[in-house]
């Protein structure tokens, strides 16, 4: 049903894309990748259609009843206390960012939701390093307050 519903996707409004089994195949194992683990990272060269890929999943899986809500950021776009958040030192007042900001979203969705965070853009060091507890088995992300948002 989700093969049949992603060739549906591909060939009709706004993406008019030819039927490409290759890209079809991609598809699925991202989609058997996410349910099999917390998170996974697609990468490949600009304009070779990473972001076709899980826009067509998304739609595909909305299509075949699941209902799925995507955060998508471009990580190397902001400063890193504008993506993790940061504390006021004279207040000591937390604010989030907009990665932490997702992450909130995401666990208070109920359990029969996808929920993806998109971060879309080059891989840094500096902001990836962040993930590594989230995609463990840890499933947590550790804010610099120290605070942590479990995943489930």
């Amino acid at each position: 049903a989700l093969e049949a519903a992603i060739r549906e996707v591909m060939v009709a409004k706004p993406y008019f894309l030819e039927v490409d089994e290759v890209q079809i195949k991609k598809m699925l194992q991202l989609k058997e990748a996410l349910d099999q683990r917390m998170g996974c990272v697609v990468v490949g060269p600009s304009g070779c259609g990473k972001s076709t890929v899980w826009n067509v999943l998304r739609t595909a899986l909305e299509k075949c009843g699941q209902k799925v809500v995507v955060h998508v950021m471009n990580p190397k776009s902001m400063h890193r206390q504008r993506l993790l958040g940061h504390m006021d030192l004279d207040t000591r007042e937390w604010t989030d960012g907009v990665l932490t900001e997702a992450a909130r979203r995401v666990v208070r969705e109920p359990p029969e939701t996808r929920s993806w965070i998109v971060c879309d853009g080059d891989v840094d060091p500096e902001w990836i390093e962040s993930l590594n507890s989230v995609l463990d088995d840890n499933h947590l992300l550790t804010l610099p307050n120290g605070e942590r948002i479990s995943f489930r």
